[in-house]
């Protein structure tokens, strides 16, 4: 049996921030992969010592 967990992300499309992302990403197939692929590589900079910031404004 496989165990599963869930961990939502919102978007709050009155922030221009949060809606942007939200239009980047709405029409992605397999957005569970795609967010999986993203922590992956976020991880793999982050054991190099290289921050990545999310949620700065532009």
């Amino acid at each position: 049996m496989t165990t599963m967990k869930n961990k939502p992300i919102s978007f709050n499309i009155d922030n221009p921030n949060d809606k942007y992302l939200f239009e980047q990403i709405k029409n992605i197939k397999n957005f569970s992969g795609y967010a999986k692929s993203l922590i992956a590589n976020d991880l793999r900079y982050k054991n190099k010592g290289i921050k990545v910031e999310v949620g700065k404004n532009r």
